[in-house]
């Protein structure tokens, strides 16, 4: 890629402080347009308006989906913003070049009475360390975290005897997050465990192995837990749970959101708590409850 490419990565990363994952983001988006520059013999400075919407148009006809096509959109439009203070372009061709429209989709959410059942059927289940996937789930539940979030939560981070803690959003912001009673309980449990598990891995090898012990949640192994490895634990329990398919690590914390909302609270206080940027994102839950209702009646009503 170009310089200024570079320069653009570094930049967001050391003055925007944004995070490894969104830096990795800009870098895959920047990367499909240096390509595209290159397959069409255009330097950076050349472009125009319309050649930005033409390579819109390529990447849909590429098939990506119109939030990836918006998202690196956005990533060549700050391409431009920043070029344009360090002097070396005249314009942003990408200013003006508007979004694709996307379909309106209400994310997937658990009833109050479905997210506790699932924050419960670990135990049920009888897998192989369940008090951590209960922690984790009831975890999600209770605090609204992103699936990253969690991922990056310490041992240092708990407090108040795993009654909240801190955590790491987007852009390097940190936000105090909260443990209902039944999340603290599955929290302490699981700690218990960890510490055994730590324990029999050192005296398995010799303290050979690499164990994670600042990490709050560890694989079998003693690894530190990865985003994947969450999705990959839920994917498991919703294997044996068919009213759960396709259950993201995202539907908690929607399903977190909504529950606030219906029960009255201020969505100025539910955006701190999730840790929006934007009240437009987390308006969005208000539609949720919309949805909940109707689905409420239609359970409800004998002839719904």
């Amino acid at each position: 890629m170009d310089t200024v490419f570079e320069d653009y990565l570094a930049y967001s990363a050391g003055v925007r402080h944004f995070s490894e994952k969104t830096i990795e983001a800009y870098r895959n988006d920047l990367k499909l347009f240096s390509d595209w520059l290159a397959d069409n013999e255009l330097s950076f400075t050349e472009v125009t308006k319309t050649q930005v919407r033409t390579f819109v148009a390529d990447l849909g006809n590429r098939h990506f989906a119109p939030a990836s096509i918006n998202r690196t959109l956005s990533c060549v439009r700050g391409l431009y913003r920043y070029a344009l203070q360090k002097g070396l372009c005249t314009i942003n061709p990408a200013a003006v070049v508007r979004n694709l429209k996307q379909p309106d989709k209400l994310p997937r959410f658990l009833f109050p009475d479905e997210a506790e059942r699932f924050c419960e059927f670990p135990k049920e289940a009888g897998i192989l360390w369940y008090a951590r996937d209960a922690a984790i789930f009831s975890s999600l539940y209770s605090t609204g975290c992103r699936a990253a979030e969690l991922q990056g939560l310490k041992i240092t981070d708990l407090k108040g005897d795993c009654s909240w803690a801190i955590v790491q959003g987007k852009g390097s912001k940190e936000r105090k997050v909260f443990f209902a009673d039944f999340a603290r309980e599955a929290v302490q449990q699981y700690l218990t465990e960890r510490a055994e598990l730590i324990a029999y891995l050192k005296e398995q090898d010799g303290l050979k192995t690499a164990v994670a012990e600042d990490a709050l949640f560890l694989n079998c192994r003693g690894g530190a837990l990865t985003t994947q490895g969450i999705r990959y634990i839920i994917n498991r329990y919703t294997a044996l749970l068919p009213n759960y398919k396709k259950l993201t690590p995202h539907a908690f914390r929607h399903s977190f959101a909504s529950m606030f909302i219906t029960r009255g609270a201020d969505i100025r206080v539910v955006q701190e708590l999730l840790g929006h940027s934007n009240i437009a994102t987390t308006q969005r839950y208000t539609h949720i409850t919309a949805v909940q209702l109707q689905e409420l009646y239609h359970k409800a009503h004998p002839h719904g």
